[in-house]
């Protein structure tokens, strides 16, 4: 006889959420012309955005950390390799009140058209509004719910991505697969708890 306990009742979740209370009835769509072509799936813990011209669409909100110190007066910054969903044309907050718009992205990191001031290993970017405006672009509204496939096994992109999305629970934060700002868990307070 064995005295180990085997659970055969109840939910058992993903690692990244602890505990799902409300989720969004019937889904809602990942708008996926907004990435590199290298990204292949957006993970599950992405927090979205409900774009504001087109209702049911949600926009992934991008934000990356560094691995390093940035220079004084540089324009690049070091990144983990394949962490991020940003891509040339895009406005990103540097942290001491600068943004600019990214001019080019390897795989080891960033180059923004702007010099800027030290930043911190460690410290946490985030997809700008505007060059010279430190808002963020998105206000997060929900938590991606699964991981889902943005392009085919030929690299070909695919259109919007229907998906579930969490609006109340809690998450495991170490778990998540991109950085989240104090900004963006403020947006969510109330309706996800972040452990």
């Amino acid at each position: 006889m064995s005295l180990q306990i085997k659970k055969e009742t109840g939910v058992i979740y993903d690692p990244v959420f602890l505990k799902i209370l409300e989720d969004i009835p019937g889904g809602v769509t990942v708008k996926t012309n907004r990435f590199p072509d290298t990204t292949r799936e957006i993970k599950k813990g992405s927090l979205l955005n409900a774009d504001a011209s087109s209702a049911g669409l949600y926009n992934v909100i991008k934000t990356v950390k560094l691995t390093a110190a940035g220079v004084t007066n540089t324009t690049i910054l070091a990144v983990i390799p394949t962490d991020h969903l940003f891509k040339v044309g895009e406005k990103i907050f540097l942290q001491g009140g600068t943004s600019g718009t990214i001019t080019r992205v390897s795989s080891t990191a960033i180059a923004v058209g702007v010099a800027h001031k030290v930043i911190a290993n460690g410290a946490v970017l985030y997809e700008a509004a505007a060059v010279g405006s430190s808002a963020a672009l998105y206000d997060a509204d929900c938590i991606l719910r699964d991981t889902i496939q943005v392009r085919d096994e030929k690299g070909n992109k695919l259109g919007n991505i229907f998906a579930g999305a969490i609006v109340r629970g809690t998450v495991d934060e170490s778990e998540l697969p991109y950085f989240v700002t104090s900004q963006h868990k403020i947006d969510l307070t109330a309706r996800i708890r972040f452990a």
